[in-house]
C-alpha cells in the first residue's frame, strides 16, 4: 500500500484565511518537505481564487490548516462536493470540535468533565454578566468561542478585574465567547490515532497559561516526554481522550487537551482535529516518543484518509 501511495498525486492544503495561517503554512512545509524526502509526487497550494482548479489536479487532500475555514468543517464539506478524499475528521466533527461551547455540552451529556462555563454573546451587558458568574469561583478562563492557538484569550482573577478588557479581546475574534473556570492542575495533552491511544505529553508553559506565544517560540514550554502519571491518573485520561475522540466523531488524529487537578479528575478543555506538525507540535513529540518517524507518521495520515474514503 505504502508503495502505492507514491503514485498518487498528494496536495497540501495549507496557508488559509484564519488568524492561525502562519501556524498552518509552518505545518503545511513541514508535511510537504516530509513527503517530498521519501519520494512522494506532492504539491503545495492555499485557498485562493485556484482552488477549484488545484483540486482537480491532486488524488488526495493532506488538510494543513488551522484554525477557522480549515477546522470547521467548511473546507471538508467543499472537499465532499468535489469528490477528493481528505485527512482527518469530516464535516460535522470539525464543526462541533471548533465550536467550544457546543462541544462542551455534548461531552458533559455524555459524562465528561468540563470546566464549568458561561457562554456570552457579544454586546451583552457586564452586569448580567458577571451575575451568572456568581456560582462559578474565580480565577476564569476567556476564550473566544471558534479559535485555536489559544489567540484572544486570557486568565481573569476575579469579576472585577480585567473582565470586561478580556471579553473584548476574545470578541476580536468571535461573536460568541466562553467563560470558564480556571482548573487548577497539570496540563496534559492526549493525542489519539485512528482510534487508538497514540501517548501524551505534559505541558508546562513559562507564562501564566499555554498561551499562543508560549505554544510557538522556543524556550517559553517545558515539554514532558513522561509525565510520570501514576496507573490510575493515566488511565482516566487516555479514557477521556478516545472518548472525546469517539463522542465528537472525529477521524485521523486528534488531540485532547485536559487539566489533570490534584484530586485525579480530568478536566477536558477542547479537542483538536487538525493538530499542528511543526518542529515544536505536540503530536510528532508523542509520535516520536513511540518510534514513529515524522515522515511515517505523515504517511499513516495520508493512508487513513484514503481508506475512510473508500468505507464511506
Amino acid at each position: 500500500m505504502r508503495e502505492s501511495l507514491k503514485n498518487l498525486r498528494i496536495g497540501i492544503l495549507s496557508g488559509g484565511k484564519s488568524e492561525e495561517r502562519e501556524i498552518s503554512l509552518k505545518t503545511g512545509h513541514a508535511v510537504f518537505n516530509a513527503l517530498k524526502e521519501i519520494g512522494y509526487n506532492v504539491m503545495f497550494f492555499d485557498i485562493d481564487e485556484n482552488f477549484v482548479d488545484n483540486l482537480k489536479k491532486i488524488d488526495v487532500c493532506f488538510i494543513a490548516l488551522h484554525g477557522t475555514y480549515g477546522e470547521d468543517g467548511r473546507v471538508q464539506g467543499a472537499l465532499d462536493l468535489f469528490g477528493v478524499p481528505y485527512t482527518g475528521s469530516g464535516v460535522s466533527a470539525s464543526a462541533i470540535a471548533m465550536d467550544k461551547i457546543r462541544s462542551k455540552v455534548l461531552l458533559d451529556y455524555y459524562g465528561l468533565k468540563t470546566p464549568p462555563f458561561v457562554a456570552v454573546k457579544k454586546g451583552k451587558d457586564i452586569g448580567s454578566i458577571k451575575k451568572r458568574l456568581e456560582k462559578i469561583t474565580p480565577a476564569y478562563f476567556i476564550k473566544p468561542n471558534s479559535s485555536g492557538s489559544s489567540i484572544g484569550c486570557r486568565i481573569v482573577d476575579s469579576l472585577d478585574d480585567g473582565l470586561a478588557d478580556a471579553l473584548n479581546n476574545a470578541f476580536k475574534y468571535d461573536d460568541e465567547a466562553l467563560i470558564e473556570k480556571h482548573i487548577e492542575g497539570r496540563e496534559i495533552q492526549f493525542a489519539v490515532a485512528f482510534g487508538m491511544p497514540l501517548g501524551c505529553i505534559e505541558v508546562k508553559p513559562k507564562d501564566f497559561f499555554y498561551s499562543y506565544d508560549a505554544k510557538y517560540t522556543k524556550g517559553k514550554t517545558t515539554y514532558i516526554l513522561d509525565p510520570g502519571l501514576k496507573p490510575e491518573e493515566y488511565e482516566a485520561c487516555e479514557s477521556a481522550a478516545i472518548r472525546a475522540h469517539e463522542i465528537i466523531g472525529c477521524s485521523g488524529i486528534s488531540r485532547t487537551d485536559m487539566m489533570l487537578a490534584g484530586n485525579g479528575d480530568v478536566y477536558i478543555l477542547e479537542v483538536n482535529t487538525l493538530p499542528g506538525l511543526t518542529e515544536l507540535s505536540i503530536v510528532p513529540m508523542i509520535a516520536g516518543k513511540r518510534g514513529i518517524s515524522f515522515g511515517e507518521l505523515v504517511e499513516n495520515i495520508i493512508e487513513d484518509g484514503i481508506f475512510k474514503k473508500k468505507d464511506e
